[in-house]
């Protein structure tokens, strides 16, 4: 197969992440069949889709009349696994980007590569799992490649790609082409836990959650001095709001099984907004309440300092 010879993605996933992919994909002229087992998901994608092809044609097609409704004809939702399947035989390339959680991922896989075409690739949005894993679960490892984009995918350029031992020289190679003819910036690493990116993230973000555990910053305070001092664009919490506080919690957690590192373990301030489904922007609370994407005030985390064992206890 060669980098020509792909037209169409099918993409298993439409949360935030496996839209934002889909919105770079159409814009590259590539058509997608996508599903999600959520049909809250399904229903919510087409929407998702527009908002962010709105962005991306104002950016960058502002001359061409009607593109953003031009690449939203190119997706397809499919409403059911079955129906996604009979749909394969015809896709190039499957796109992973289901929940951070190794066992599905294998799980379904194991089910959805077996109809694809022999020469087929398969992508995974993975920010730390191990991907070759994966790809022996999916039972083609040669054609198995991370592809661990940025977000939002449709706006940051970078994208991780990740190889790992029994990948194919063929598929890296045709992988990297097809994300610069999408206009992105890849960057190959390797197949470690976290790979390059939340090697280095993760334990940065998981000591400012601590931080603000001891009472030691503020929400908005935290997030104003690393725009100000370090040129963050966002600061760590709000980042972490966009990211999904569940998916912080799910790669940190990941990250501490994989490698038993203590500065990997989530810190009881995550754990709990993630039992509580204060995941971030998607649940409209977070580190921040939020109206849609506008953040309206950092929230006040006073109450839930640890400053000895019983404070812990007790909250």
């Amino acid at each position: 197969m060669q980098v020509s010879d792909v037209k169409r993605f099918a993409v298993i996933g439409l949360g935030k992440m496996g839209v934002d992919w889909i919105a770079n994909l159409v814009e590259g002229g590539y058509e997608v069949v996508g599903f999600d087992t959520v049909p809250e998901a399904r229903d919510r994608a087409p929407k998702s889709l527009a908002k962010a092809l709105g962005w991306v044609a104002k950016k960058r097609h502002p001359e061409e009349e009607g593109f953003a409704e031009q690449a939203a004809g190119r997706l397809t939702v499919v409403g059911s696994e079955e129906e996604l399947i009979s749909q394969l035989g015809s896709c190039q390339v499957l796109l992973e980007v289901i929940l951070e959680d190794l066992g599905l991922k294998c799980e379904v896989l194991s089910r959805l590569a077996p109809h694809l075409p022999d020469a087929a690739m398969i992508w995974t949005n993975t920010s730390s799992l191990s991907v070759h894993t994966m790809g022996v679960a999916a039972g083609r490892p040669d054609r198995f490649v991370g592809t661990h984009g940025m977000n939002p995918v449709y706006q940051m350029p970078a994208v991780e790609v990740v190889r790992h031992s029994d990948i194919a020289d063929s598929t890296l190679g045709m992988t990297l082409e097809i994300l610069r003819g999408l206009g992105k910036d890849p960057f190959v690493a390797s197949d470690v836990t976290g790979f390059w990116v939340n090697k280095h993230l993760v334990p940065f973000m998981l000591e400012a959650y601590r931080a603000l555990e001891r009472g030691e910053i503020t929400v908005e305070d935290g997030d104003r001095g690393l725009k100000g001092s370090l040129g963050h664009p966002q600061g760590v919490f709000k980042l972490s709001d966009f990211i999904g506080n569940d998916t912080m919690y799910r790669v940190a957690m990941a990250m501490y099984l994989a490698t038993q590192d203590p500065r990997y373990y989530p810190p009881a301030i995550l754990a709990r907004m993630f039992k509580n489904g204060e995941f971030g922007v998607k649940a409209g609370k977070g580190f921040y309440e939020w109206d849609g994407f506008k953040a309206t005030g950092g929230r006040d985390f006073s109450a839930l300092t640890i400053k000895c064992s019983d404070t812990l206890l007790e909250v």
